[in-house]
Parts: structure tokens; sequence; C-alpha cells
């Protein structure tokens, strides 16, 4: 019987008794796609749309634990293979890259951003909380209040973002916005001089 293919990483599987004097060579060729899967790097230029090749028992690019693509202003989408994976994703072009396997949820990966994006097969999804991405959770819950953006941020050198509540804006940090500074530092103060 012949040797198959691992169905997410293509790797060769010996059948028993097999390759007779060359399971090195093929165990090498295995564990140096390991190494790539694990921890091997890509960068990918983009030129328009494209998908990950796939091969097995030999190199291809959608076997990459980490894929950093370049390029121009796009947009551009990335097809990787129907198949359980997690990628490190950093877009380094000048505009967004949709990552897709051709069906289910999409992950669209804005220019410079760095996500970690993992398929099961169909949909691609990023980690998150609440069914939403870490981006999408902190923008509709932490910045709610301003659809997921601070106030503007030219002119307020040396302020902070402050909040009754209802209404986010910079303003200079106040003496009474430390008030509690003061006893605060003499209590550390006096645990210093206790433990000396």
């Amino acid at each position: 019987m012949p040797s198959s293919w691992s169905p997410s990483l293509r790797f060769e599987l010996q059948f028993t008794g097999d390759n007779i004097n060359l399971w090195g060579e093929k165990l090498n060729a295995v564990l140096t796609h390991a190494d790539y899967a694990v921890a091997g790097w890509l960068t990918k230029p983009l030129t328009g749309n494209t998908t990950l090749s796939t091969a097995n028992a030999a190199d291809d690019e959608a076997r990459a634990a980490m894929v950093k693509f370049t390029g121009g202003a796009g947009p551009f989408t990335v097809t990787i293979p129907p198949v359980s994976k997690s990628y490190l994703v950093w877009n380094a072009t000048a505009g967004p890259v949709t990552l897709t396997t051709g069906a289910g949820a999409t992950v669209t990966v804005d220019p410079g951003d760095i996500v970690w994006a993992l398929t099961d097969g169909g949909a691609v999804k990023t980690p998150g909380y609440g069914g939403a991405s870490i981006k999408d959770w902190v923008s509709g819950v932490a910045w709610s209040y301003n659809a997921g953006a601070l106030p503007a941020q030219a002119g307020n050198a040396g302020k902070v973002v402050k909040t009754d509540g209802t209404n986010a804006s910079w303003q200079a940090l106040s003496t009474a916005d430390l008030g509690d500074y003061a006893s605060a530092v003499k209590g550390l103060a006096l645990a210093f001089a206790i433990a000396l």
C-alpha cells in the first residue's frame, strides 16, 4: 500500500514496510515541513488576489506558521486551504488583505496590522470575546463612546482621556485627579521606613 498524506499540513505518512532504505530522507523531509509549519516565515508579495500554494511532500506557502504580505494598495483577497490551521499574519501592504477559505466567515487585516488568524477548514476567525474579534471588542466595548476612536489627538499633547461616564475628552491632569496620590506616597514611604 502506498504512503498517504496528513490532511492539514500535507506530511507524508509512511505505510509499514514502504520506502525501504529511503525512510531517513522521507523523515527528514517531514521534519523540515513540520519545522516550517511551527516556526516558518513566508514573505508573500501581492499584486492581486492569490491562493497560497499547497503540495504533498514538497515545499508550499500554506504550510508556513507566519505570513507577511507585502505589495501595493489592494484590496487583496488571499485564499488559504480549507483545512484546520492557524497563521500569524502581518499585513505590510498599503491596503486591506482579506483571508478566506472560499467558504464561511473571512478575516480582513488592515494595513500595518498583525493578527492571529485561524480556520476550522471553513470559517476564518481571529481570537476574540463574545463572538467579536479583539479589535472589534475593544472598539465596541472599551471605546464605545466614540465609535471605537479616541477623541482627536492633535493639539492635546500632555493631556489624558477623561470621561464623566458618558462623554470622553482630552483634559489636563489637575490636583483633584491626584487627590489620593499624596496619601498613597506617604503610605509607601512609611512602609519603606519600617522595612528598613
